[in-house]
């Protein structure tokens, strides 16, 4: 991909931008430290905040890097650090994009998981060279797929075995959704 950085995006009702070191402790209290986030993620809860400071200063460090995306998602309304949005995987060569993303449960259920990542999606297709965006989900993280679903991702497929399931210990599936540039026009 051509030079594409990290910029703040407003919307309606959230701000995304680039991660401070000062925002560990609310990136800790609001997402990490969440049993209900955690139990749909890949990584664990976080013990402590140095967690999330440590988080906080590999993206500070990345951000110097092109084609790495990393928001927080701030509610506009409170100017509270409610999520992050991120690129997992970028690949510059097919130029292909995987989104993840986490929200505090206590901002679950009010829009602002679509409203960031219909942001994050127009941002890439309209400034970037990116082709493909997809995103994953374990199936029981029902509330993930429909985010995409809202957004205009497309389900690919089911990717079966995975992952273990931190929760079950048991092998799980991956939901694959994705949007083409096409299907954005």
């Amino acid at each position: 991909m051509e030079k594409a950085i990290t910029k703040k995006i407003e919307t309606k009702n959230l701000i995304l931008r680039k991660a401070k070191l000062n925002d560990a402790a609310e990136l800790f209290l609001n997402v990490g430290r969440d049993n209900k986030v955690s139990k749909y993620t890949v990584w664990n809860k976080y013990d402590d905040v140095k967690v999330a400071e440590n988080l906080i200063e590999k993206w500070v460090r990345e951000y110097k890097d092109y084609n790495k995306f990393r928001w927080v998602v701030i509610l506009k309304e409170t100017n509270t650090l409610i999520g992050t949005i991120t690129s997992v995987n970028c690949d510059k060569t097919n130029n292909t994009v995987e989104i993840g993303y986490a929200y505090g449960s206590l901002w679950w259920n009010k829009g602002y998981a679509t409203e960031a990542l219909r942001a994050v999606i127009n941002y890439l297709f309209e400034e970037t060279p990116v082709e493909t965006i997809y995103a994953q989900f374990i199936p029981t993280n029902i509330g993930s797929g429909k985010v995409m679903e809202k957004v205009g991702m497309k389900h690919e497929g089911t990717l079966r075995n995975r992952l273990i399931d931190k929760n079950t210990n048991k092998y799980a599936n991956l939901e694959s959704y994705s949007i083409i540039r096409e299907d954005y026009k």
